[in-house]
């Protein structure tokens, strides 16, 4: 207080700081605004040199919210202030007390500063929430301790004021926005009747109305206890370790029908949940959980026994249980327990009506039922009932409406005359006497084949045979010979018996050796009819070969002679070919056909023969093949192998089979209707 103004002028001054800070107690400002213009006024109404307001935090320490001037009372210079201030201001704090401090040695309290300390605590509904420090100059007088100790005191109740309105303006906003989060929960978990939607919406958007780690949801299956959702997870896989301990706990849990919670102390645990809970605090880590069991809503609309006040003992059905935990926290966070609470009954309430929507028979029938009859009303109806007389006529008309059905199938041009050309004895391809296309006469030769075995064979026989030659002609010499009067009669016999086995030895080699030629003359082919030769590039596939006995070497054609049709039909398609056989009296069935390189012109044809063995094609698999005659001077020109798309007329059947047999007989085929 400064010695220029009188006593009375002090006191009005004063008195008008402190009808300022009343009034601006009740203001809206912000905490750092009111603070520091506070500070600002109280200072200045004691003369004092500093000021310094402190809130305690989240964290529960005491933090600085606005100060005023306090540099100059070398706070900041002295290195352990900060610490010996915040005990002094800790023990306001635990008293809640107004007090003064002096540097005179009276207290035991450590100063952190040199300077008379006022200290007053702010409190909100009696409980302590900050101080106000006031640093008074050290030399004021001491008789001035107790005013300046009851106007800080008195300005603290102001500022208390200020805090208490404040924080119930913000629960005020807190409660309103809680219950806007609420009301959204609540719509979203009675939009669908879906429970594996309802659950997911428990479980997710719950967690963070709850402000809880994790959310899981218990449902109720008679005796059996399932984990049907887990916030953050699409599916549970009900096979985890922890999604079966869980669900073992909220089994025991739920059979009790009323609140748990574990908080870290097992004190007032039931013994039947202390094995189960131990299990799954190991295996999750959770700290703490809390179950809330949820039971099945009353009716809204009672039963006669029950409006006439009649109650019955059956208790309510249990239907599973909301399973809130926290991994960081053992206790439960602020409003945990009475929001779990206030959730739980609209969460029984939209998992019962999911359950009993879906427990409906032929629920999925009678949705899709009810959508269709929704959509059947005014114009729509109409349009409804014109698509079906169209539907109705279309069927009729598939039905009913005759139409020639065909067997499609491709082919080719071949000549009916044609003929394979085969090796009559292994050797050598060593000349090839004809080209691809050529004609040829029948007789004509080939190709020309060396057997060099058969070659020796034959060379081997003719020496031998002139070998035979010569030695028949010394015996038949000797015989003839004068001396053969003076020889023994059984020397002429052995030399005519000699000449008689060398006769015959000559006849057995002259057939072997004719046989060996004409094994050689067969060796080179022949043309075994007129016409062309078909087998493409014959001399890069023959010459200079070595071929078997039997085997193919080329192919010869007539195309001057009748041709023909040669159709590939799949088997599955005979069927039809035979019943229409089977119906007309023969197989003569007509056939319309295309040429590949004219598909512009149609040409007409009838069926000849129908081979009785099935055949294996590689593109179509299993084939019979089909032969057909047609006119040959309506096609303007003949090529052997010309490929033809052909369809085989077998009958009339209805039109719906004539357009959609295929998709029947494959249905039959793979499910046997």
């Amino acid at each position: 207080m400064t010695s220029t103004q009188s006593p009375t002028q002090t006191r009005e001054r004063v008195i008008r700081i402190a009808r300022e800070i009343e009034e601006f107690a009740h203001s809206n400002v912000a905490p750092e605004t009111f603070f520091r213009e506070f500070l600002r006024r109280v200072v200045a109404g004691l003369g004092a040199t500093a000021g310094a307001a402190w809130l305690i935090d989240e964290s529960g320490r005491l933090t600085i919210k606005s100060e005023v001037n306090l540099a100059d009372t070398g706070f900041y210079e002295e290195p352990e202030a900060i610490l010996k201030n915040q005990r002094l201001l800790s023990d306001v704090i635990s008293t809640a007390e107004a007090r003064i401090f002096t540097a005179d040695g009276e207290s035991d309290v450590h100063l952190p500063t040199d300077n008379l300390i006022v200290v007053a605590a702010l409190t909100i509904r009696k409980k302590p929430v900050g101080v106000i420090e006031i640093f008074q100059r050290s030399n004021a007088p001491k008789q001035a301790h107790s005013g300046y100790l009851q106007f800080v005191e008195q300005m603290s109740g102001y500022a208390s004021h200020y805090l208490t309105e404040r924080d119930k303006a913000n629960q005020s906003d807190a409660s309103l926005e809680v219950w806007e989060e609420v009301d959204q929960f609540v719509q979203q978990l009675h939009r669908s009747l879906d429970l594996s939607e309802v659950a997911a919406t428990v479980v997710n958007d719950g967690r963070q109305l709850l402000n809880a780690d994790r959310v899981s949801l218990a449902m109720q299956y008679g005796k059996k206890t399932v984990i049907e959702a887990i916030n953050g997870q699409d599916k549970v896989n009900k096979r985890a370790n922890t999604v079966r301990l869980l669900s073992k706990l909220s089994n025991k849990v739920l059979a009790m029908r009323e609140n748990f919670i574990y908080s870290g102390s097992v004190d007032a645990i039931p013994p039947q949940i202390e094995e189960p809970l131990a299990d799954y605090l190991q295996e999750s880590g959770t700290r703490m959980i809390m179950i809330v069991p949820l039971f099945e809503p009353e009716k809204i609309v009672k039963s006669d026994d029950e409006a006439l006040g009649r109650t019955s003992d059956k208790p309510r059905k249990l239907i599973g249980g909301l399973i809130v935990e926290q991994i960081t926290d053992s206790q439960p966070r602020p409003h945990l327990e009475s929001r779990a609470d206030l959730l739980s009954g609209h969460i029984a309430s939209g998992i019962a009506n999911s359950r009993n929507y879906e427990s409906i028979f032929l629920m999925p029938l009678w949705r899709m039922v009810g959508r269709i009859f929704a959509s059947l009303r005014g114009k729509t109806l109409v349009k409804t009932l014109v698509v079906i007389a169209l539907l109705v006529a279309a069927g009729v008309t598939l039905a009913m409406v005759p139409y020639d059905y065909r067997v499609n199938c491709d082919g080719r041009l071949m000549p009916t005359i044609q003929r394979e050309v085969f090796t009559n004895w292994e050797g050598e391809v060593v000349k090839i006497h004809v080209e691809s296309g050529q004609q040829v006469k029948k007789g004509d030769l080939l190709v020309e084949i060396r057997n060099e075995d058969l070659k020796a064979q034959a060379v081997d026989a003719e020496n031998k045979l002139n070998e035979l030659r010569l030695s028949m002609l010394a015996v038949n010499a000797q015989l003839q010979s004068d001396s053969n009067n003076k020889r023994p009669v059984e020397d002429i016999i052995n030399l005519r018996g000699k000449l008689n086995e060398t006769r015959t030895q000559i006849a057995g080699t002259e057939r072997h050796l004719q046989i060996l030629n004409e094994r050689l003359d067969k060796l080179n082919v022949r043309a075994p009819i007129d016409g062309v030769v078909t087998t493409f590039q014959v001399e890069q596939l023959l010459i200079n070969r070595p071929v078997q006995r039997g085997e193919l070497l080329m192919e010869i054609m007539d195309p001057n002679g009748p041709w023909q049709l040669e159709l590939d039909v799949e088997e599955k398609r005979m069927g039809h070919i035979l019943r229409a056989a089977e119906k007309k009296g023969d197989i003569e069935l007509p056939v319309e056909f295309i040429l590949a390189t004219s598909n512009e012109l149609t040409y007409e044809g009838e069926v000849t023969e129908i081979s009785t063995r099935a055949n294996h094609a590689e593109e179509v698999g299993s084939i019979v093949e089909t032969y057909a005659t047609f006119d040959e001077e309506a096609l303007p020109m003949l090529r052997i192998g010309a490929e033809v798309s052909a369809k085989i007329d077998c009958g009339e059947r209805s039109l719906f089979y004539v357009l959609f047999g295929d998709v029947v007989e494959t249905a039959r085929r793979y499910f046997w209707f």
